[in-house]
């Protein structure tokens, strides 16, 4: 089978990391061809981390909408006469004519967050609504939570397919990010908690950096150790403006889930969400995940089981969340350990691509 997917961009974020493995999987068995909109040199940080036998062709995107996109990716799909073209995010927009005179191929889009979230505009949202009304692009949700968003969204049925990540190699070195997160502690009792998320509203890690800077006020050991992209400056420069000693603003880092095994906890505090990949990899490591109620994760966390779950994502939830985690005993943390660990087995790739194959064979 030949597969092309298209995303606008390989920057850091859940959904590109997702389109990368998934490429890398398909590839094992199928001919894959990866189209990303935007430049490489300023949008390319999972690049690298391709199989070499995935081929990848980046269309340069002018900022705004490039309507030459629309000829050039309808003349690219007519040229390599694929199974399948499968879109991601904003990518859907830009194969509307090729849709339109490809009959013969397939096309899918996968929604990565609630339906009305990814619409992306007035535009978006009736090229999306003409394109799955007419079923001429089958959609694609990735929790329940999405799924039930779509349906109320659209009025239309679609396929539920988890997001999943390649299992965790276990063989991994360790020591240099001990030693990091070792470094981070003001009190040697203090539980290191790791955010692994580009800084943004949407994350929440205002609330989240104001409950850890409190909870250390009322005598409280934690340490928060955020990675990610710093991507909202007013955000970051009003964490910075804490000065608490217990917030530590690490940066991106190529090897996130080194850092949810050896942490005591990974957080996820986000208002909005898809299906995270960093829950997912957390799940692979079997960390334990702190997280607030949102999209998806409802669908993956069983309170008090694999995880904890805030009420809500205001900060006096999100304190009262590690509060109670700070209260475990150690054999309660065993268990969840185990337990998150057991839940990645629904989140594997290679299950993944199993289900995406079964979904385009009955198309």
């Amino acid at each position: 089978m030949k597969i092309i997917e298209i995303i606008p961009q390989l920057s850091q974020g859940g959904a590109e990391r997702f389109v990368v493995d998934l490429c890398n999987e398909f590839a094992k068995e199928h001919k894959v061809l990866l189209v990303v909109l935007h430049g490489m040199d300023k949008h390319g940080f999972f690049e690298k981390e391709l199989a070499d036998n995935v081929q990848l062709i980046s269309l340069d995107k002018s900022m705004g909408i490039d309507w030459r996109l629309f000829y050039r990716i309808a003349k690219l799909i007519y040229k390599e006469k694929p199974d399948v073209v499968h879109t991601h995010l904003r990518a859907i927009l830009y194969c509307c004519v090729a849709c339109a005179i490809s009959r013969k191929i397939k096309f899918i889009h996968t929604i990565h967050s609630e339906a009305s979230r990814e619409t992306g505009g007035v535009i978006g949202k009736w090229c999306r609504k003409f394109l799955f009304g007419f079923r001429r692009v089958h959609p694609i949700t990735i929790s329940e939570e999405s799924q039930r968003s779509f349906r109320e969204f659209y009025r239309l049925p679609s396929t539920l397919i988890y997001n999943g990540r390649p299992a965790y190699g276990e063989n991994s070195d360790l020591s240099i990010v001990k030693k990091e997160l070792l470094g981070l502690r003001t009190n040697p009792k203090a539980k290191v908690v790791v955010n692994v998320a580009r800084i943004s509203k949407v994350k929440n890690q205002i609330a989240l950096a104001n409950a850890i800077d409190n909870l250390n006020r009322n005598g409280y050991a934690i340490e928060l150790a955020i990675i990610g992209e710093m991507g909202d400056k007013e955000i970051v420069n009003e964490i910075n403006s804490l000065q608490s000693p217990h917030i530590h603003l690490l940066g991106t880092r190529t090897n996130p889930r080194d850092y949810m095994k050896v942490a005591d906890a990974f957080c996820l505090t986000s208002v909005h969400e898809g299906m995270p990949i960093t829950l997912i990899e957390c799940f692979s490591v079997g960390a334990i995940p702190l997280c607030t109620p949102a999209g998806g994760i409802v669908n993956m966390i069983k309170d008090e089981e694999n995880g904890l779950l805030a009420k809500n994502s205001a900060q006096e939830d999100i304190e009262e969340m590690f509060i109670r985690f700070l209260s475990l005993e150690n054999s309660v943390i065993d268990n969840m350990k185990s337990q998150s660990k057991i839940s990645f087995c629904s989140f594997n790739m290679s299950t993944c691509v199993e289900r995406y194959i079964q979904t385009i064979d009955n198309l």
